[in-house]
């Protein structure tokens, strides 16, 4: 076996073990990701952060965030959550994915230390006796997914020196396996209804779990508009003795005629910028990677206008508004609840990048969701709607979706693999017409995975 192919395979037995991890499901608590960062000699305090919760934006705020850093010379982490295509996404350093292998080391070594301390007890006699999954081993690990991928993430950023790591939260906040974090400043992009059986059937509970990752003194900047949300994070913040900087009060943007954007901070103020995300709920979550941005500079970190500027022009954050085809035009959106939904039917409704003759939608959600909302924002908008099913045990079915969407009596087809769905929606469009791949990230992944492979887009677009 040649080096190319033995690495493959070490790489693919890697991912197989992690992925593995996922029959333990969600489990939200930071007692075994703190006592695994502990044996791992605490690696998330060795370089400072930003860490960034919401239920929409984060990923694009911390885009934007990683970014600016990276044009004004410093060395970045980034670690977002799910992955389109590829694990490695998931952990990037100035804007490149973790090495193959690397992941094969970090998880080996971690492994190792999972199962060291499961053998010591220190993992199986935490967890919930009722939640043991069916043939349950007490002396096997039981770490998650997501806790061990942030391990992973931490180590890697640790080994790797980097500057400054930006940190998306995974779920929730307050119990989120990343709220180990003590960062420099605390971000919460939009809040709406999310993940209910995790953090709560009302908002002002899901407010709750976000305002979670406010640390003691250190700053917190939100974009949230709702006032029990403002309130109960303004509770926190007075509690902590945490500055609180509210989007519209103390830090604002507006689209100027242009289509660029001009952002007044506390102090500083910036006209014409160009943003290299579309749509313009873009805008709000710009604003918030700069009022960010603002604290660092008066915090000393050396970040000049031109850094900014080439910043916000030159981000990417794919499968979010992705235009990746022209004739006809393709449109990915891993559009995953009500509150992106509305998002995205707006900026259909109002982008000129998006006029069309007729919309296909390509659609899958997840069975979690919110789907009669979703459908109702995206479905009245389309000629012809075409339901699929990642490849994801969470995934609504397709008798699901059938269900909800029929109301709108729209003209419906059904096919199971995502893939077939994208390949049935481009043999249908013409030149002057718009596919959009909507409803999940999961869907997006998928879906950019057979673009690629059918020569409509090369895999580094």
């Amino acid at each position: 076996m040649v080096e190319s192919e033995r690495n493959q395979s070490n790489y693919s037995a890697a991912l197989d073990y992690l992925f593995g991890l996922q029959r333990f499901g969600i489990k939200l608590g930071l007692t075994h990701i703190t006592a695994l960062l502990q044996h791992l000699g605490n690696p998330h305090q060795k370089f400072p952060s930003i860490h960034i919760a919401g239920s929409n934006g984060k990923g694009s705020t911390a885009a934007f965030l990683s970014s600016i850093l990276q044009r004004a010379g410093y060395r970045v982490g980034l670690y977002t959550s799910p992955h389109l295509v590829d694990f490695s996404e998931r952990i990037q350093i100035n804007s490149l994915p973790i090495a193959k292998e690397r992941v094969i080391a970090l998880t080996e070594k971690i492994r190792e230390g999972v199962e060291t301390m499961a053998r010591r007890g220190e993992l199986w006699a935490l967890l919930d006796p009722s939640r043991r999954p069916q043939g349950f081993d007490p002396g096997r690990a039981t770490i998650t997914f997501f806790e061990f991928t942030t391990a992973m993430a931490f180590s890697y950023f640790w080994e790797e020196r980097v500057e400054i790591g930006v940190i998306e939260v995974g779920m929730g906040g307050r119990l989120d396996a990343t709220n180990v974090l003590d960062p420099l400043a605390s971000l919460i992009a939009s809040i709406s209804l999310e993940h209910r059986e995790y953090l709560g059937k009302t908002l002002w509970r899901i407010a709750q779990e976000k305002a979670g990752i406010i640390k003691t003194g250190r700053p917190l900047f939100t974009i949230a508009h709702q006032p029990r949300v403002l309130k109960v994070f303004e509770e926190r913040c007075r509690e902590l003795k945490a500055p609180f900087y509210v989007f519209g009060r103390d830090f604002r943007a507006k689209r100027e005629r242009s289509g660029s954007m001009v952002f007044e901070g506390r102090r500083c103020r910036w006209p014409h910028l160009c943003l290299g995300l579309l749509g313009r709920h873009q805008i709000r979550n710009a604003a918030l990677a700069l009022a960010a941005i603002e604290f660092l500079q008066e915090s000393g970190w050396a970040i000049q206008e031109s850094h900014v500027r080439e910043g916000l022009r030159e981000v990417r954050w794919p499968g979010r508004l992705e235009l990746v085809a022209r004739k006809p035009k393709i449109l990915l959106d891993g559009a995953h609840n009500p509150g992106a939904a509305c998002v995205l039917r707006r900026a259909l409704e109002e982008e000129k990048d998006f006029r069309r003759r007729r919309l296909f939608l390509v659609i899958g959600v997840m069975a979690d969701k919110d789907i009669r909302r979703m459908m109702g924002y995206l479905v009245p908008l389309a000629n012809v709607v075409i339901l699929t099913r990642p490849q994801m045990e969470r995934a609504a079915s397709l008798a699901r979706l059938r269900e909800e969407a029929h109301p709108f009596q729209k003209p419906m087809v059904e096919i199971e693999e995502v893939g077939a769905a994208v390949q049935y929606a481009l043999s249908q469009a013409g030149e002057e017409d718009l596919v959009v791949i909507s409803g999940s990230l999961f869907t997006v992944g998928e879906a950019r995975r057979y673009l690629c492979q059918a020569g409509w887009l090369d895999r580094s677009h």
